[in-house]
């Protein structure tokens, strides 16, 4: 029996396409870490509590330059989500931390960096902030 190339062509594609789909969505499959640091200036307390669909992550107390770590593992049949209520100066800002619809193809670590003026999430390809939401008062 002789197998022509366009066979051999055939099942080699046939064969690294789910690679290629593992690769594309490796963050499914592994777990991801968010940072939120507290940069609001010396003497400016930060109050975080975060929130998860099934996980309350407690209520955490930062300095400044002091930051929160958590560790998720993304769901693969409901789109993870994990909110955080961040207070300072008595005044509270909603943080979506982690959208898994927004951050699949995003960066394994989060770092958000908590301002006086805006959060923003800093992004390992370009080595910059972005994706800032600015504080309404």
């Amino acid at each position: 029996m002789v197998i022509s190339s366009s066979h051999i062509l055939f099942f080699s594609l046939l064969l690294l396409s789910p690679l290629m789909v593992v690769s594309h969505f490796w963050t499914i499959f592994t777990y991801r870490h968010v940072y939120i640091r507290n940069d609001l200036g010396n003497g400016t307390l930060l109050t975080i509590q975060c929130k998860g669909q099934h996980k309350d992550l407690g209520v955490q107390k930062l300095n400044y330059k002091e930051e929160f770590k958590f560790q998720l593992r993304p769901n693969i049949w409901v789109p993870t989500l994990y909110f955080c209520a961040l207070t300072w100066d008595h005044k509270l800002h909603l943080l979506i931390a982690f959208d898994e619809n927004r951050d699949v193809i995003f960066c394994k670590d989060l770092k958000w960096s908590v301002t006086k003026y805006d959060t923003c999430l800093f992004n390992c390809d370009t080595q910059k902030y972005v994706q800032c939401n600015h504080h309404n008062y």
